[in-house]
């Protein structure tokens, strides 16, 4: 036999609807796996306690294990892609969202729509919420996706594209490397600056890659029949030194060279997250619109508050001479900018003595803004009730400052539960003895002058940074009088905190103002002497035991807040309560400005009306009694029963369009004797959707015997007199020369229909079932 010739493949001497993969490729996928498993595992600080390990592997097990179940049922890529989808949403419920599962297993509406929105949205949320990432519930959803579509990828181009290769067998390899790769920088970029293992994972990553591509390139090039004993134990022992070499090798180097974790690239240091304080009007620019506007009104209730608890609101430690604000959240991680996203559990702050612990549930009424109402320092947050869409992906927390947001509004109807720590404040004669800490703040700028001198003048001569604070607070509580410059109060009084207001509060006698202005002053006063200072704006409540406490806007108070080492943020209320001022001594009150937020006012400013609530387009809510409800446990049905539904019959649909089509084209294009042949390229299609091997540049004469031989040995009815006589009654209409009638045509094509009629009766109910996914378009590579 010449070199050039090539003999016919027996058809399948033991050929079933199964094929069995080569001990190579089984190897192929071993590697593979092992290697997108070292890279799961970087996954571990950002995630910890290992709690990703069941979605990661799972989604490994999954993506892999379809992808070999598709090329030994010979399914094609489409329906094994289809398959692959239905068991990552069908199994993701128990591995990655067991929470939201129906009957600890089953999918549910929430654990269906979460596997979506944690492949689409969970990558930007993960670097933007606080380490360990347990919140919200898709998150766990990342590594389930990426483990899961890296195996199906790289497992399924394994076992079809890289058997077929002969000469570029290694460049394939490399290729299927960038896989693995990709997941085990995904695991660095989506992690902290506390790395796992990093060398040891590194080193055997590389060496094992490396082995593996040793070892193709190996095989692509062998020539030998056998090989000596003696020498393939050498090569083996050779090669494990080589390896245990280089992984101690380099875990050592690793451990020594490695740089220090502040150098380390991760993509939650270097991502702003998405909500922007700047983005709305300082909090207590509408300080007057509470007290006048909202004096009497509902905002919310609260159910568990302790009498003389505070309602914490927002937060605020920016001073540009206009007004106080929230900083940007770029600002620093100690400013009050900085917000993450909502964790199932919510960190300690960094500087924080732990006190009394208390559990509230608030109702929100008229109350509309993006500062969620809170108490003390949040530990728990979760929401019982809502109109809308569930608010919990749109929350942010500041864990520095105890200041909680959420970016798609607070409007009438959300409840909530929280529960809380307060700051344990110990006395001032315990505080003489500790210093202001040492942090940096976001500047204060435009400090009038009256302001820094009256900060020396009310400080006096105090020694300890608490009784300076003390004497500032007490001077302002003992020479100011209260007024929110309503029509009811005795006296007049101006809105705004901007330099000028300032200016008037301490140049005119008496001095009049309300919260606003006496906390921005403290503020200012003790920022001038150095001392890391806040304000905090919120709500002080009556509170009767036992009872429910409502809250309106004539509750509305702020404080101010200052840190001390190894204490916490003591609170400070500077704010007198005298409303009997001298009525003679005021001057005539100027309208109240519109607070501004980021520039200055012009320098002949205008009169302006007063803040007004803020609106977001998330907070305008449908009423929730029109139109009609389908109940909770339809959907859970419709879902359950649905998407397999679905899932099964869209690609059966879809397939069966396919091969009408096919038929279609072949019955009815080009001239009789191409008809007929057309018939005999629809019978060996047929063949081998049902699972039988049909050989490459066969006749078909060849080709008859090669399946009438298959389906024998499978059980596998065909025609009495078998294919044979249709093969030649095809070759005669194609090669006799002669005009090829209808008859002719419509003979082969019956013949057909009942050949592939016997074979799918006797398959079985599984095989007919496969066979009806399975889609061969037969080319014309063999001999007409």
């Amino acid at each position: 036999m010449s070199a050039t010739t090539r003999p016919v493949a027996p058809a399948g001497n033991g050929a079933s609807a199964v094929d069995r993969l080569p001990a190579t490729s089984w190897l192929d996928v071993g590697v593979l796996s092992a290697l997108s498993a070292l890279a799961v595992l970087g996954f571990e600080p950002a995630f910890g306690h290992y709690s990703f390990a069941l979605a990661a592997f799972g989604g490994l097990v999954i993506g892999g294990g379809v992808a070999v179940l598709g090329r030994m049922l010979r399914l094609s890529v489409p329906i094994t892609v289809a398959l692959a989808l239905a068991a990552y949403f069908l199994l993701g419920t128990p591995l990655a969202m067991p929470g939201q599962a129906t009957v600890a297993v089953l999918p549910s509406l929430d654990s269906l729509s979460g596997l979506v929105l944690g492949a689409v949205f969970g990558w930007a949320d993960a670097v933007t919420l606080q380490a360990p990432l347990e919140a919200p519930p898709y998150v766990a959803v990342v590594p389930y996706f990426a483990s899961w579509l890296v195996a199906l990828v790289t497992v399924s181009l394994a076992v079809r594209w890289l058997p077929a290769a002969r000469t570029r067998g290694v460049a394939r390899a490399a290729v299927l490397l960038t896989g693995p790769l990709l997941l085990f920088v995904a695991g660095i970029l989506l992690g902290t600056r506390d790395p796992y293992f990093a060398g040891v994972r590194g080193v055997l990553f590389a060496a094992v890659a490396l082995i593996w591509l040793g070892w193709r390139r190996g095989r692509a090039g062998a020539v030998e029949v056998s090989v000596d004993a003696g020498l393939r134990r050498r090569r083996l022992v050779g090669t494990g030194i080589v390896v245990i070499g280089s992984v101690v090798a380099g875990a050592l180097a690793g451990s020594v060279l490695t740089p220090p974790a502040a150098s380390r690239f991760v993509l939650r240091q270097e991502v702003t997250p998405p909500f922007d304080p700047l983005d709305y009007p300082s909090p207590l620019a509408g300080f007057r619109h509470y007290t006048k506007d909202l004096e009497k009104t509902k905002l919310f209730t609260a159910d568990g508050l302790d009498s003389g608890q505070l309602v914490r609101l927002a937060t605020m430690d920016s001073y540009d001479g206009v007004v106080w604000s929230v900083t940007a959240p770029d600002a620093g991680s100690t400013a009050s900018g900085t917000f993450q996203l909502l964790g199932s559990t919510i960190p300690r702050p960094p500087l924080f003595t732990a006190g009394a612990r208390s559990t509230a549930s608030i109702v929100i009424a008229d109350y509309s803004d993006v500062w969620l109402p809170t108490i003390g320092y949040v530990t728990d947050l979760g929401f019982d009730a809502y109109r809308g869409d569930d608010p919990a992906g749109t929350v942010r927390v500041n864990t520095v400052t105890g200041t909680t947001a959420v970016t798609s509004g607070v409007g009438d109807g959300l409840r909530y539960t929280l529960s809380a720590t307060a700051q344990k404040i110990p006395n001032d004669k315990a505080l003489a003895r500790v210093a202001p800490a040492a942090m940096t703040l976001p500047p204060v700028t435009n400090i009038p002058d009256i302001v820094s001198a009256k900060a020396e003048e009310y400080a006096g001569s105090a020694t300890s940074a608490i009784q300076k604070l003390r004497n500032i607070e007490r001077s302002l509580k003992t020479f100011g009088y209260l007024s929110h410059g309503r029509a009811s109060d005795p006296v007049p009084s101006r809105a705004g905190e901007g330099a000028d207001r300032m200016t008037d509060l301490f140049a005119k006698q008496p001095m009049v103002g309300d919260q606003e202005q006496y906390a921005g002053a403290f503020a200012l006063m003790a920022r001038r002497l150095g001392y890391p200072t806040r304000i905090v704006m919120g709500f002080a409540p009556k509170v009767v035991a036992g009872q429910s406490t409502t809250v309106t806007g004539n509750d509305v108070t702020a404080w101010d807040e200052v840190a001390f080492e190894g204490v916490g943020w003591v609170p400070f209320f500077p704010t007198p309560t005298k409303t009997d001022a001298p009525k003679n001594q005021t001057t005539k009150p100027k309208l109240e400005p519109q607070p501004q937020v980021r520039q200055p006012p012009p320098a002949d400013a205008k009169p302006q009306e007063l803040l007004t609530p803020v609106k977001t387009k998330d907070n305008e809510h449908k009423d929730p009694k029109a139109g009609f409800g389908i109940p909770g446990w339809a959907w859970v049905v419709s879902g359950v029963i649905g998407i397999p539904a679905l899932l099964y019959f869209v690609p059966l649909l879809v397939v069966g369009a396919l091969k009408r089509r096919r038929r279609r084209l072949r019955r009815s294009q080009g001239p009789p004797d191409r008809q007929a042949a057309g018939a005999w390229d629809e019978l060996t299609d047929g063949y081998v959707e049902l699972g039988l091997a049909v050989p490459r540049n066969a006749t078909r004469l060849q080709t008859a015997a090669a399946l009438e031989r298959q389906t024998s040995e499978q059980n596998l009815r065909t025609p009495e007199d078998g294919l044979t006589p249709l093969a030649r009654r095809v070759d005669a209409a194609v090669f006799d020369g002669s005009t090829v009638s209808e008859g002719r045509v419509v003979a082969a094509w019956t013949g057909t229909d009942a050949a592939l009629a016997e074979a799918t009766s006797s398959a079985g109910w599984l095989r007919a079932r496969l066979a009806s996914f399975r889609y061969r378009r037969r080319r014309r590579d063999v001999a007409l």
